[in-house]
């Protein structure tokens, strides 16, 4: 199992606390925006912190109401693809040496945002 993870770093890590803390503050900044009862519901604080759900955030949001859920559903699996496809690509091993850890951080880069876009696609549902 150790050997399977080798290729995942600190630099890893503090790329996903990069995405997360920007999705988490955009999600904060768009609600704050919103009305006066997410405020009082503290839907912010929920969503805020549940941003790393990435297509759930917009659900979470609205305490999840059945459209909103179902829309997050919907665009899950896409969501999910671009991370899968990022982690699987630490995993394999790529034929070549050179640039290898620099392709590595770029797909783990647009595998998180595939997966963290789905915070901004779902607000674009939640918040019509």
């Amino acid at each position: 199992m150790q050997r399977l993870f080798h290729n995942f770093s600190r630099v890893h890590l503090y790329i996903f606390l990069g995405f997360y803390l920007a999705f988490a503050a955009l999600t904060f900044l768009a609600l704050n925006a919103g009305s006066e009862s997410d405020r009082r519901e503290n839907r912010i604080a929920a969503a805020t912190i549940g941003a790393v759900s990435g297509p759930f955030t917009g659900a979470i949001a609205r305490h999840f109401q059945s459209c909103c859920l179902q829309f997050s559903f919907s665009i899950f699996p896409y969501c999910a693809l671009f991370l899968a496809a990022a982690v699987l690509f630490q995993i394999v091993p790529l034929p070549f040496q050179r640039f290898a850890q620099a392709t590595r951080l770029t797909l783990w880069c647009v595998g998180l945002l595939g997966w963290f876009g789905g915070v901004l696609v779902s607000f674009a549902h939640a918040l019509s």
